[in-house]
């Protein structure tokens, strides 16, 4: 079971000054206290909780990458393939970022985006479309994470131009 998600349009990015602190974030978020307190997956015995993790998150790889400082495995953990894009002049690095394979389960990714929030660049975002076609996106504002619904998304056509039938006779019909 689960809800499955794909990430049409993303765009990412964090301060360069900031990326040693995002270490610090997601070690937070991943202390023993914070993942049972936040977790949603885990084990159970006799009706009770015994072991607590995030929804398809490895806690152990991700402390691994957490240690090794490798944001891009921290990413891959979560179930998000990142790629180092653009430094840009203005001392932010961009990153390309998709949910892996184009499309998997929805987990506990929000409690990691907001997490991180406070070194995510204003104006970032990811824009999400559901198994049901539902959409959304999560985006970042000063220092914090948003999901924000689709309201109305609407198409409007052009003039109608009329495509007519030749025969092998140039007669149309």
């Amino acid at each position: 079971m689960g809800y499955y998600i794909r990430t049409p349009q993303t765009s990412f990015a964090i301060r360069t000054e900031n990326i040693s602190r995002f270490f610090d974030l997601v070690d937070n978020l991943m202390s023993d206290e914070n993942v049972e307190e936040n977790g949603h997956g885990g084990s159970y015995s006799d009706g009770r909780k015994t072991n607590s993790w995030y929804s398809w998150v490895n806690t152990d790889a991700v402390r691994r990458a957490i240690s090794d400082r490798d944001i891009r495995r921290v990413f891959e953990e979560w179930g998000y393939d990142l790629e180092h894009t653009i430094e840009g002049s203005d001392g932010v690095t961009h990153f390309y970022l998709d949910i892996r394979e184009g499309n998997a389960k929805i987990g506990d990714e929000e409690k990691f985006f907001a997490a991180i929030a406070p070194i995510v660049e204003d104006g970032s975002f990811i824009d999400v479309v559901g198994e049901d076609d539902g959409k959304w996106r999560w985006m970042w504002e000063n220092g914090k994470f948003f999901a924000q619904d689709v309201i109305r998304t609407e198409i409007h056509f052009g003039e109608p131009k009329e495509i007519v039938f030749q025969d092998a006779n140039k007669e149309s019909v």
